[in-house]
C-alpha cells in the first residue's frame, strides 16, 4: 500500500513534534506502507521501528534486521533502510563454496545502537520526539530516555488513531474488498442458521467461504452464538441452535499483513420466538437504521448517538449502553475513536468508516446486536455491509 507517513507529519507539526519514533507494527505499515516480518509476528517495537522527522523534504529512515533488509530495500525505495545485527547469521555463497570465512565486522549492533545513531543523525536527540506510549512497553520507553537524556518525548499515539479516522481513497477501496469477502460469507454461511445445528458448524462455513475468496482471513474473535451463549462474550462451541433462540453473530475478517479489519453483526431470531424478542429487535434495528439515515457530513457524532439512543430508550426505559459504534481501522483492535457516544462532539467528515451498532443484552436469555459498518461519503453515507439480510 502507499506510505501515508505525509498525513502524520503534518499533524506532527500542528502539534509542535520535531520527530517521531514509530514502534508498532501497524503503524510502521501506516508510515511505509509495508509490514515488517518479524516485527508483526513478534509484535516487539525492537524488531523494527521507523524514524521521521516533520519535514516532508527529509527522507523517514527505517531500521528492521539484516535478514529482512533485501526484501525491504525492494519495496520501500523512497525509505533509507538500514539494518541491525542478529542471530541469523546469513553467508555469502563463495563462502559456503570455498569454506573460507570472509572477514566481517566484531562490532555487533543491535537496533538500539542503529536508532541511537539515526536520531543523532537526523539532530533530534534534543528535540521534542513523539513516542507510541499506547505500544511500547515501560522498559523500551526507559531506554529511549536513557539513550536521549536531552529530548523531550511526547505520546504520539492519538495522532495516529486521528489521522486513522480519515480513510484514504486506497484505504476505502481495501474496506470494500473486505467487507465484500465478509459480508459474502456470512450471507453464505446464515443459510445454516437452523434449528439442530451447532454453533461451530455455521462458523466453519463462515470461515472456509472467507478462506476460499483469497483476499482475507477471518478474525479469529469472531463470535457465532445462540441462546444464552449471545448475551455474552462467547466464542463458537458445540451448543446447538434451539427453537426460539437468538443467534448472533459478531465479528469480521482480517487483511493479515495489511491489518485493516471489519466489525459487523448480525442477530436472527430462530423459529417461534418469544414476541418480546421480536418487538426488541424491531425497536432496535429501527433505531440503527434512523441512525445511518441521519448520517452524513457535519452532524455531531453525540447527535448520532442521540437519534440511536433515544429511539430504543422510549420504549424500553431500562435501555443502557456506553456507545452505539466506533471508527475502525488496522486493528488489532476493531473499536477506535471517534466513539459514537454521548460525549463525543467532533462532527461526521467524509472519508470515515464508522460501525454503527444498536445492542441489547438479556442475561441468561439471549441478545442482540444490530450492526453495520458505513462510509461517510461527500454529501451522505454509504453502507459497506448490505449483502447479508437483518432478517431471515
Amino acid at each position: 500500500m502507499l506510505s501515508k507517513q505525509h498525513k502524520i507529519k503534518e499533524l506532527m507539526r500542528k502539534n509542535g513534534i520535531d520527530g517521531a519514533i514509530v514502534s508498532s507494527p501497524e503503524n510502521f505499515h501506516y508510515i511505509t506502507g509495508f509490514a515488517s516480518h518479524q516485527h508483526t509476528v513478534s509484535r516487539q517495537p525492537s524488531f523494527s521501528s521507523a524514524i521521521m522527522t516533520s519535514d516532508d523534504s527529509v527522507k523517514t529512515h527505517v531500521i528492521v534486521m539484516d535478514f529482512e533488509v533485501p526484501a525491504l530495500q525492494e519495496k520501500l525505495k523512497d525509505f533509507i533502510v538500514k539494518k541491525y545485527d542478529t542471530w541469523v547469521g546469513v553467508r555469502q555463497w563463495d563462502e559456503i563454496v570455498t569454506k573460507v570465512e570472509k572477514e566481517h565486522s566484531i562490532i555487533f549492533e543491535t537496533s538500539i545502537d542503529i536508532l541511537k545513531k539515526t536520531v543523532e543523525e537526523l539532530e533530534l536527540h534534543s528535540k521534542t520526539i513523539g513516542i507510541e506510549l499506547d505500544f511500547i512497553p515501560f522498559s523500551y520507553y526507559c531506554t529511549l530516555k536513557e539513550s536521549f537524556p536531552e529530548a523531550r518525548f511526547v505520546n504520539i499515539s492519538s495522532l495516529f488513531i486521528l489521522s486513522r479516522s480519515i480513510k484514504t481513497h486506497e484505504e476505502i477501496e481495501m474496506f470494500r474488498k473486505l467487507t465484500c469477502a465478509c459480508d459474502e460469507a456470512l450471507n453464505h454461511a446464515s443459510k445454516y442458521v437452523k434449528i439442530g445445528v451447532s454453533e461451530r458448524q455455521v462458523a466453519d462455513e463462515f470461515r472456509r467461504h472467507v478462506m476460499a475468496s483469497g483476499v482475507c482471513a477471518p478474525s479469529s474473535w469472531s463470535m457465532f452464538t445462540t441462546g444464552p451463549n449471545s448475551s455474552r462474550l462467547n466464542l463458537a462451541s458445540d451448543k446447538i441452535i434451539e427453537d426460539g433462540h437468538t443467534f448472533k453473530f459478531d465479528g469480521g475478517v482480517n487483511a493479515e499483513f495489511d491489518f485493516y479489519t471489519t466489525d459487523t453483526s448480525r442477530t436472527w431470531i430462530v423459529g417461534n420466538g418469544h414476541s418480546e424478542l421480536l418487538s426488541l429487535k424491531d425497536r432496535l434495528y429501527e433505531g440503527q437504521r434512523r441512525m445511518i439515515e441521519a448520517a452524513k457530513p457535519g452532524l455531531p457524532i453525540n447527535e448520532l448517538f442521540r437519534i440511536g439512543f433515544d429511539y430504543v430508550k422510549e420504549k424500553y426505559s431500562c435501555y443502557k449502553r456506553g456507545h452505539l459504534g466506533h471508527s475502525i481501522s488496522m486493528g488489532p483492535q476493531t473499536a477506535e475513536a471517534p466513539y459514537i457516544n454521548a460525549s463525543e462532539t467532533r462532527p461526521l467528515e467524509p472519508g470515515m468508516i464508522l460501525c454503527v451498532e444498536v445492542p441489547c443484552y438479556i442475561h441468561g436469555m439471549g441478545g442482540f446486536n444490530i450492526e453495520d459498518m458505513i462510509l461517510i461519503t461527500e454529501d451522505d453515507c454509504e453502507i459497506l455491509t448490505y449483502r447479508t439480510p437483518h432478517y431471515l
